[in-house]
């Protein structure tokens, strides 16, 4: 089987010839890029042949971050938006005028709406871009105050979204049977979300969201209008898989918030997914203990970037019950146990006899560093993940009596 193969098999909850394990390899391969560390037999490649080099599936989420891009592509990144080649839909702000500047580090952009003028700036600098960042870190938020509210909502009034499938199909292609090329939508999941992760500080937003309920609500509505345009884009591509909202937490998400402004969204874009014959997935990165009660009823088919203890409070085994029987679990790994720093290898050797212990019949499962493979990592850690994958032997569902290393 391919690791394409594998990985639909872990999302159909069917057997396979071995769990699949993809790991996040781009912020690894920009970090020691940015370094000049990079060691030279992924020198010049890609998310693609990083995975063919290290023998792996090829995590494929959103779209290849290792490649070169154009700022311009992250003019509206302030607004939670962004283009890149690998999306199946791309972002035009209409007849509003805008004026963008890059200095190479500096990303600012105004827009002059009706309602006033906004200004944001973003930075990326060679530091960030040596720890593996790809994407602008906000300085300068959209909504500042509640008077900016307005504005920012003719902003996305005059958003158009268009479809480009093939643009998806090309990034599809170019993974082939290396993995899964889901296809990307935004990190807000909801529009009260969406105005949390990526339109103002955190802080400000629940002061906001306290005493300026019904203004809030206004905006969300508009983004509503907005984010239902992406979904249809993304239902219009050949994408088994669609990704949509990320970056869960018990603190940042509060499972009462989670519920009423969250859940409803993610239920019904599940829905729409469903209808459409993809599967839908979500990043669950965060501390999810009180959350995953309430993920069950979402709908949601994959559980992407899960983070186990000890960097959360859960076990795999945890989340993976948490989560119930017909959720695919994608992660499960934390960054930590590939440093060694963080476990030395008497540890990391106990850290897998633990995980492999507890995975049953290793069913809806997909094997990958969450969030992300860090820029220090003991690449060998990975290969020896791989063994221990490879000893486990073939995935037969509803078979419980596994043990680590044991074969079948």
């Amino acid at each position: 089987m391919t690791a394409r193969d594998r990985m639909l098999a872990a999302i159909r909850g069917l057997p396979s010839d071995q769990i699949p394990w993809a790991p996040r390899m781009d912020l690894w391969c920009i970090a020691l890029r940015a370094r000049g560390t990079l060691p030279r037999e992924f020198q010049g490649l890609n998310l693609d042949g990083i995975a063919d080099v290290l023998g792996v599936g090829c995590h494929a989420v959103r779209g290849d971050y290792t490649l070169e891009r154009d700022p311009e592509e992250f003019a509206l990144r302030a607004y939670g938006l962004e283009n890149h080649v690998d999306s199946p839909f791309r972002l035009e702000l209409g007849e509003l005028g805008v004026d963008f500047e890059c200095d190479g580090q500096n990303y600012l952009t105004c827009i002059k709406t009706p309602a006033g003028e906004l200004t944001t700036q973003l930075q990326l600098t060679p530091a960030m871009k040596q720890s593996g960042i790809s994407i602008p870190f906000t300085k300068r938020f959209p909504i500042r105050s509640v008077d900016d509210l307005e504005a920012v909502g003719q902003v996305f009034e005059h958003l158009k979204v268009i479809p480009i499938p093939e643009a998806y199909t090309k990034f599809r292609n170019r993974i082939g049977e290396r993995g899964l090329a889901v296809a990307y939508g935004p990190n807000g999941a909801s529009p009260m979300h969406f105005i949390l992760h990526d339109l103002m500080p955190m802080e400000q937003f629940f002061y906001c969201y306290a005493d300026e309920r019904p203004a809030l609500n206004r905006l969300a509505e508009k983004i509503g209008f907005f984010l239902d345009a992406v979904l249809e884009a993304l239902l219009a591509c050949e994408a088994e898989v669609v990704h949509w909202g990320s970056n869960y937490d018990q603190d940042l998400t509060p499972p009462k918030f989670f519920a009423k402004e969250i859940a409803p969204w993610l239920k019904k874009v599940s829905d729409r997914v469903h209808q459409a014959g993809k599967y839908l997935q979500t990043h669950t990165d965060g501390e999810n203990r009180y959350l995953l009660p309430h993920y069950p009823a979402c709908g949601f088919d994959i559980a992407e970037s899960v983070c186990p203890h000890p960097m959360t409070s859960c076990t795999l085994a945890e989340i993976r019950k948490g989560v119930g029987p017909t959720t695919t679990v994608w992660g499960g790994i934390p960054s930590v146990a590939l440093l060694e720093s963080s476990m030395d290898e008497a540890a990391f050797e106990a850290y897998l006899d633990q995980v492999f212990a507890e995975i049953g019949s290793g069913e809806r499962l997909i094997f990958g560093v969450a969030d992300n493979v860090p820029p220090d990592a003991k690449l060998d850690r990975l290969h020896r993940i791989r063994e221990r994958i490879e000893s486990f032997g073939a995935v037969q569902p509803g078979r419980e009596d596994r043990r680590a290393g044991g074969g079948t």
